[in-house]
């Protein structure tokens, strides 16, 4: 990128958050901060145009991008090559919370940084510091900047309160318990307002007007103080997590009327404070007022109007009782994720050894089943496509699926087998046809099998396959499969005894490798 954009970068930055009339604008800028970090904004900015609320708002940044020079569209691809690589970097390191931060500081000051191949994940370890002002003099010390503390600490607040950034979430198609923790969290670290009938969305001069015209007693002078930012009142910290449309991001106030006490009446699980669970996304109550337990002792709650959303210890406040959510699920945190991470053996063999692997991961990560999928997150489209292709293998059970696996990852039996064999582990994808696996059924992979035999004389060689008329599974060793065993059950964990496999065989798609100390060898 040019010096010009990268000038322009700080410039944007420091204009934020200087300028408080400003805030609002950078609502709409959010989204280009997430996706390519304020790019395009700061390209209008470079050639003269002024930023307001209003031109942000009416901006077609896609058609916007169509017409940009071969130079800025240069600028652009490279800036989101960039802005990706960081991220990738930040996840393998555990590290989500840190891209957007990562990602302002590149772009903003590390123009004329030499990168050498290396560069993005020793960038990336730098962000393993958790405390900000030694970050940002390890970063001058390291790479030769002069990054002013105070100024770019000023602008990321700015920026962190008025978006969502999703990199801290597991799974935002899925209403669940972790994430709803890490949702109070951010509004906590992000220092949301407090405001009576707010929702989660930025508190603008339109809407505030609106509150102090409607509810003259409770939108005091006092409430002030939080306009141009993210704002809730008590219950709508935990409905703005509900109501929060990941694909439009968008907090849309509707639905979830019933009262506090009402919804606590309602929850099967739930009990006096003594009995407390370690368990994260649990909501604690005290009369009218509800939070959210965030582990470690801590609950999040947003307070009052002159304290904001706050982070205390639970046995700080008076609550009495606690109660899991009826609207989410609850479960551990791989049951929610839909990243695909396990350490191949060979990313350049399809091999057996890494497709247990996968097996394993799609079983502790709950990859639900729906019939004609291998492995993607299920959305509504993908659900009415099998539909019309299936009929009623998927119709069938169209509500349990979107109750239980809308925006998870499913496979079918052998979709399970077939999605190892199409995933591009460099790009991260699933492309269908590709690495010489074949579309084939269960049926169809068992007769291709040139290696096979009954069941009864099965090797001890995980990644084999075991069959039975119409249904397939992968062997793990020592006597366990995991399959796609039925839409009901989704991917699980069997012995291979009692099962009525009839048969074992190689699958013809892979090579089957002996694993070794210190190598190994390849089968074709």
């Amino acid at each position: 990128m040019s010096a010009t954009v990268a000038a322009i970068a700080k410039k944007i930055a420091v204009y934020l958050a200087a300028d408080k009339r400003t805030w609002k604008a950078a609502g709409t800028i959010v989204g280009i901060v997430i996706a390519i970090v304020l790019l395009p904004v700061m390209l209008l900015l470079s050639m003269g145009n002024q930023l307001t609320s209003a031109e942000t708002q009416s901006i077609d940044y896609s058609a916007y991008v169509q017409n940009l020079s071969a130079q800025q569209q240069t600028q652009l691809s490279q800036v989101e090559l960039d802005g990706t690589a960081i991220a990738d970097a930040l996840k393998k390191l555990g590290l989500q919370t840190q891209i957007v931060k990562a990602q302002m500081l590149y772009l903003t000051y590390f123009d004329n940084v030499s990168k050498g191949e290396n560069f993005f994940a020793e960038y990336a370890d730098c962000f393993k510091e958790s405390d900000d002002k030694k970050l940002i003099d390890s970063l001058n010390q390291k790479y030769g900047l002069s990054i002013d503390y105070a100024e770019f600490m000023r602008s990321y607040a700015v920026i962190s309160n008025v978006s969502i950034d999703e990199n801290r979430f597991l799974n935002l198609d899925v209403k669940n318990n972790i994430d709803l923790a890490r949702w109070a969290e951010n509004a906590y670290e992000t220092w949301w307002g407090y405001v009576p009938y707010t929702d989660g969305n930025v508190l603008s001069a339109e809407k505030y007007k609106a509150l102090k015209e409607k509810y003259p007693d409770e939108i005091t002078a006092e409430c002030d103080r939080w306009q141009s930012r993210r704002a809730v009142d008590n219950y709508n910290l935990l409905r703005s997590y509900l109501w929060y449309d990941a694909e439009n991001r968008t907090i849309a106030a509707e639905g979830y009327t019933e009262t506090v006490q009402e919804l606590y009446q309602s929850a099967s699980v739930k009990g006096g404070m003594d009995t407390l669970l370690e368990e994260v996304g649990t909501a604690v109550i005290s009369g009218d007022a509800i939070g959210i337990y965030v582990g470690d002792g801590n609950v999040v709650y947003a307070k009052s109007v002159a304290d904001g959303v706050v982070q205390e210890s639970i046995s700080d406040g008076s609550w009495t009782a606690w109660f899991e959510i009826p609207w989410i699920q609850y479960g551990e945190e791989s049951n929610f994720s839909n990243e695909i991470q396990f350490e191949e053996y060979d990313p350049a063999v399809k091999n057996n050894l890494d497709l247990v692997q996968w097996a394993i991961q799609a079983h502790e990560n709950g990859w639900g089943y729906v019939y004609g999928t291998y492995g993607n997150v299920l959305t509504e489209s993908l659900l009415q496509d099998r539909a019309s292709v299936f009929g009623s293998q998927v119709t069938s059970y169209m509500d349990f699926i979107r109750a239980n696996w809308m925006g998870k990852r499913t496979s079918d039996c052998v979709g399970l087998i077939k999605g190892y064999g199409w995933y591009d582990s460099a790009g991260g994808n699933i492309v269908v046809g590709s690495n010489g696996m074949k579309d084939v059924t269960a049926n169809g992979m068992f007769e291709a099998a040139t290696v096979k035999g009954m069941i009864d004389t099965i090797p001890e060689v995980p990644g084999l396959a075991v069959w039975h008329e119409g249904h397939i599974g992968i062997y793990i060793g020592n006597g366990e499969v995991i399959e796609a065993m039925n839409t009901l059950r989704g991917v699980t964990r069997t012995k291979l005894a009692g099962r009525s496999w009839t048969h074992w065989l190689q699958i013809p798609y892979i090579s089957y490798v002996e694993e070794k100390e210190n190598e190994s060898t390849l089968k074709e």
